[in-house]
């Protein structure tokens, strides 16, 4: 019984490897999803992009004070 024409070649080939395929992340990024109208997308978009490659601490400070002008008063 013939099996293939590929029966007289070493079998070393494909399968898993030490140090194949993508390395992992420290901190895995998970997917996340919200409605916003087009003008809201592009502000998140955009302040996504300073958050992600710019200065995060920056971006934290900003979010607290704007969150402090819009905290109900006690």
């Amino acid at each position: 019984m013939d099996k293939g024409i590929h029966n007289d070649r070493p079998r070393g080939w494909g399968g898993k490897r030490e140090g194949a395929g993508r390395p992992r992340v420290e901190e895995l990024r998970k997917m996340r999803a919200m409605r916003a109208t087009d003008d809201e997308w592009e502000l998140i978009q955009s302040f996504a992009k300073l958050v992600k490659y710019g200065d995060k601490a920056a971006c934290q400070k900003f979010l607290d004070e704007q969150e402090q002008l819009i905290a109900p008063k006690d």
